[in-house]
C-alpha cells in the first residue's frame, strides 16, 4: 500500500511541475471537469437510450447520480453515493460480495460499465465514477437479459480525460479507523492536445463498527484519449482494484423463528458472526477500448470492447442458518479459487437524419457477450456417515444473546475441514474444478421518429440468442448445455405539451431472463433435464416530465404496471421434484422525483417511490409479497453554498433516506423494520482546497438492510482536498 501511495504522489508531483505553464484554465478544470459544476443537473446521456435524446424526449424514466453530489455528500463507497437516487435502495448483497440495487420491486446490480455488460463482482471503485445512470423498468431491448433486471439497469460511467491540466488529491479520516486517500490527475500528452490522459488512484482501510470485520483495498485507473482526426477518436482505459474484506452474510431459514422482527434480535447488532482471520481478497481487472468515427453530420459509428476479470483465492463465505429463536448455525463455503472472466464487444451505428420532413434518430447495434467461470472447491462431510458431501461445511452453533461467547472463526481450522475423497485410497485432499461458459449474441435497433416537432414515437426491437455450454468438471464434459432465443420489443410515445418544458410520455417495454434446465426436477411425463422458455416481464408506464423556470426545476411523475410470467414453480399437486413454468408476479407502482436549483448555490434532490407486488399464480405463495421489497421508499438531500462575499465557499447540506419494512422470507412473517437514516455535512470549498465534515446516520438509528444485515451506527468523516 505504501508503495502505491508513494508512486501516486510522485506521479502527481511530476505532472504538476511539467505543467506549470498551463495555468490559465486550471480554475475551469477544477470547477467543471474534475470537481463538477455548481448544481446537480447533468448533460443528456447517450448511453441511456444509446441515442442523443433530451430527458423530455425520452419515454423512459431515468435518474442520474452525478459526481457533483457524490463529492458533496462525502461518499466513500457506492452505497452512500447512491443514496440520492429517487426510488432506489442500495445495500450489500446476500453474501456481501457485491451491491444490490432495489428498483421497482426487484433487486438489480451495477451490471453495466460505460454501456457494456460487466459481472457485478467486477465493480468500479467510486474514485473513478463520473456518474451513475439508473434506467427504470425492464430494459431487455437495449441491454438484453443476461444481467439486466425487471426493475431497471444501473450503468456506471467512468471518468474521461479532459483537455486541460489539473487534479485533486483527497484524504478522508474518521470513525472506526477510516483512512482513505485518492488522487485524480488529468493532463494533455502533447501541445496540440490531441492526446489526453487521466489517472485515478485510491488506497483505503476501515474497521467494522462490530467487534470484528474490516474493509481495505488498493485501486488504480488510467484512461487515454487520442484524437486521430476531427472525425475519429480512440479511447483506452483500464482499472485494477484489489479489495479485501470480511463478509457479512445473510441468515437463512428465518421461517423457523417465532419472532417477527430483527428488533427482537437487537442484542446481536454489534456482534460479528465472522472474524478478521477469514477476510476474502479479490483482484478485479478491467480493460476497455473504444473507437468513435463520425462519417458525416448524420452518421456515427461506435465500436467498443471491454474485458473484465474477478479473481479470488482462498475466499471463505459464511453460510448462516437460524435453528431457533436463540441459536444460529455457522457453516462455511470455502473456495480454493474462483475466477469470472467476461468479454463484451459492441458495435453501434447512430444516425440523425430526415426522411422527407420527418426527423429520425436511429441506433442499430450488434452485441456479443461471453462469460467464463472457473471454480475450484471441495465437498465436505455434513455428518459422520455422509458419503456424498456438500459444498457447505458445518462449523459450529452459537447462541444469540449478549452473554454467550462466540468463538472467532479460524482459517486454519477451515483449511483442515474433512473433505469427501474422490479416491478413498488417496492421501491428497480432494477437490473439484468446474468450468462453465455462456454467451449471448444480440442484434437490436431503436428509432425515434418526430411526427411533429412536439410528437415523438419510439419503436425498438432486440433479438437475443443465449447459449450455455456443458459444464466441465475435472476435465470431463457433463450436462448443462441449452440455447434460448428471445425477441424483446419496446414502444414509446412522447408529446411535448409545452416544448422543452412539459411532456407526457408512455411506454411498453419487455425484459427477460434465461431459465436453465433443471437437473433435479421432472415433468409429468417423467422427463428430466427439462428445457424451458425464457422468463418475461412486460411493463406499461405513463407519466409527465417537467422542466421549468429556466432549467431550475426538473421533475418526473410516473405510474407503471408490470407483469412477470413464465416463472418456474413447484407443481401445485405437491409431488416432489415436479415443476411447471406457470409462475406470475403482479407488480405496480408510482414514482416522483425532483431536482431543483431555486437560486444560485442552493440545490435539492428528492424522490418517493411506492411499489405493490404479489405472487399471482397457483404456487403456495400466491397472494404474498416478494421478499426483500419495501413498499415505500423516499429520499431528500439539499445543500446551500455561499457563492460570493466574505464567506464564499462555505456550505451546508442535509438529508434523509426512508426505507419501509421488508420481509426477509417469503412467508411474510419475519421482517427488517423500517428506518430513516439522516445525514448532514458542512464544507468550505475554495479554488485551491476543500475541507469537509460529514455525518452519516446522524440520529444513530439502529437498523438492518433487506437481508437482516446490521448497518452502521453514527459515522463521522473529515475530508481534506488539495486542488491544482
Amino acid at each position: 500500500m505504501k508503495k502505491t501511495i508513494i508512486s501516486a504522489s510522485l506521479l502527481a508531483v511530476t505532472m504538476l511541475y511539467a505543467q506549470e505553464s498551463d495555468t490559465l484554465k486550471v480554475a475551469e478544470i477544477q470547477s467543471v471537469s474534475l470537481q463538477g459544476t455548481h448544481n446537480y443537473r447533468t448533460k443528456k446521456s447517450e448511453s441511456v437510450a444509446r441515442l442523443p435524446l433530451e430527458n423530455l424526449e425520452n419515454p423512459t424514466v431515468y435518474n442520474l447520480v452525478p459526481k457533483e453530489i457524490i463529492s458533496e455528500m462525502g461518499a466513500t463507497d457506492f452505497n452512500t453515493a447512491m443514496a440520492s437516487a429517487p426510488g432506489v435502495v442500495v445495500s450489500n448483497s446476500v453474501n456481501d460480495s457485491g451491491n444490490d440495487v432495489f428498483l421497482r420491486g426487484f433487486s438489480s446490480n451495477a451490471s453495466f460499465r460505460n454501456g457494456l455488460t460487466q459481472n457485478p463482482r467486477v465493480q468500479s471503485e467510486i474514485a473513478n465514477i463520473e456518474r451513475v445512470e439508473v434506467i427504470k423498468g425492464p430494459s431487455g431491448t437495449l441491454f438484453g437479459g443476461t444481467l439486466a433486471n425487471y426493475g431497471g439497469v444501473v450503468n456506471v460511467v467512468t471518468k474521461k480525460p479532459q483537455e486541460n491540466f489539473g487534479g485533486i488529491i483527497n484524504y478522508t479520516t474518521g470513525s472506526w479507523g477510516m483512512n482513505r486517500i485518492t488522487a485524480d490527475v488529468n493532463t494533455p500528452l502533447n501541445k496540440e492536445k490531441t492526446a489526453l490522459a487521466r489517472f485515478n488512484v485510491a488506497a483505503y482501510s476501515q474497521d467494522s463498527f462490530q467487534d470484528a470485520g474490516y474493509n481495505k483495498g488498493l485501486f488504480f485507473s488510467g484512461s487515454i484519449l487520442y484524437k486521430v482526426s476531427d472525425k475519429t477518436t480512440v479511447t483506452l482505459d483500464t482499472e485494477f482494484h484489489s479489495p479485501e474484506k470480511t463478509l457479512n452474510a445473510f441468515v437463512r431459514q428465518s421461517e423457523k423463528l417465532t419472532l417477527h422482527s430483527m428488533k427482537d434480535l437487537a442484542g446481536a447488532h454489534d456482534r460479528s458472526f465472522t472474524s478478521n482471520d477469514i477476510g476474502s481478497k479479490r483482484t478485479n481487472f478491467v480493460t476497455m477500448a473504444e473507437v468513435t468515427h463520425k462519417f458525416n453530420e448524420q452518421w456515427t459509428s461506435r465500436t467498443s470492447y471491454q474485458r473484465g476479470e474477478a479473481n479470488e483465492n482462498g475466499s471463505i463465505f459464511l453460510v448462516l442458518s437460524y435453528i431457533d429463536n436463540n441459536t444460529v448455525s455457522r457453516g462455511i463455503r470455502p473456495f480454493d479459487s474462483y475466477k469470472i472472466t467476461t468479454d463484451n464487444i459492441q458495435q453501434n451505428f447512430i444516425g440523425d437524419f430526415k426522411i422527407g420532413n420527418l426527423r429520425n434518430r436511429l441506433v442499430v447495434g450488434l452485441d456479443y457477450y461471453q462469460q467464463t467461470t472457473k471454480n475450484q472447491y471441495g465437498m465436505f462431510k455434513t455428518s459422520k456417515d455422509d458419503t456424498k458431501g456438500s459444498v457447505f461445511a458445518p462449523y459450529d452453533t452459537i447462541k444469540l444473546n449478549e452473554s454467550s461467547p462466540w468463538q472467532p472463526i479460524s482459517r486454519s481450522l477451515v483449511e483442515n475441514l474433512e473433505r469427501i475423497p474422490n479416491d478413498p485410497n488417496s492421501l491428497i485432499k480432494p477437490t473439484n474444478y468446474d468450468v462453465t461458459q455462456s454467451s449471448t449474441f444480440s442484434v437490436y435497433a431503436s428509432d425515434v421518429l418526430n411526427i411533429t416537432d412536439n410528437l415523438l414515437v419510439m419503436a425498438s426491437l432486440r433479438m437475443d440468442n443465449y447459449k450455455n455450454n456443458n459444464i466441465i468438471t475435472n476435465g470431463v464434459e457433463g450436462k448443462g448445455e441449452y440455447t434460448q432465443t428471445q425477441f424483446a420489443p419496446k414502444f414509446g410515445l412522447v408529446y411535448e405539451i409545452v416544448k422543452n418544458e412539459i411532456s407526457f410520455f408512455a411506454n411498453y417495454v419487455n425484459g427477460f431472463k434465461n431459465v436453465a434446465p433443471t437437473r433435479d426436477s421432472r415433468d409429468k411425463s417423467g422427463n428430466t433435464f427439462i428445457e424451458y422458455k425464457p422468463e418475461q416481464g412486460n411493463q406499461f408506464e405513463a407519466g409527465f416530465k417537467v422542466d421549468l423556470f429556466g432549467k431550475k426545476l426538473l421533475t418526473t411523475v410516473s405510474y407503471y404496471n408490470m407483469r412477470i410470467k413464465n416463472r418456474l414453480i413447484a407443481d401445485p399437486s405437491g409431488i416432489t421434484g415436479l415443476y411447471i413454468q406457470d409462475g406470475n408476479i403482479k407488480n405496480q407502482g408510482f414514482e416522483i422525483d425532483l431536482v431543483a436549483n431555486p437560486v444560485k448555490g442552493w440545490n435539492i434532490v428528492a424522490g418517493y417511490g411506492y411499489n405493490d407486488n404479489k405472487f399471482d399464480d397457483r404456487s403456495k405463495d400466491a397472494g404474498k409479497r416478494s421478499a426483500w421489497t419495501p413498499k415505500h421508499v423516499a429520499n431528500f438531500w439539499t445543500s446551500y453554498k455561499i457563492m460570493n462575499g466574505a464567506f464564499e465557499g462555505l456550505g451546508l447540506g442535509a438529508g434523509f433516506n426512508f426505507v419501509d419494512k421488508t420481509y426477509i422470507n417469503i412467508g411474510n412473517h419475519f421482517l427488517a423494520p423500517s428506518y430513516t437514516s439522516v445525514g448532514a455535512t458542512i464544507f468550505y470549498d475554495k479554488k485551491k482546497y476543500r475541507i469537509g465534515l460529514k455525518m452519516n446516520n446522524a440520529l444513530n438509528e439502529m437498523y438492518w438492510n433487506f437481508y437482516g444485515q446490521p448497518q452502521k451506527p453514527r459515522e463521522i468523516l473529515a475530508n481534506f482536498a488539495f486542488k491544482f
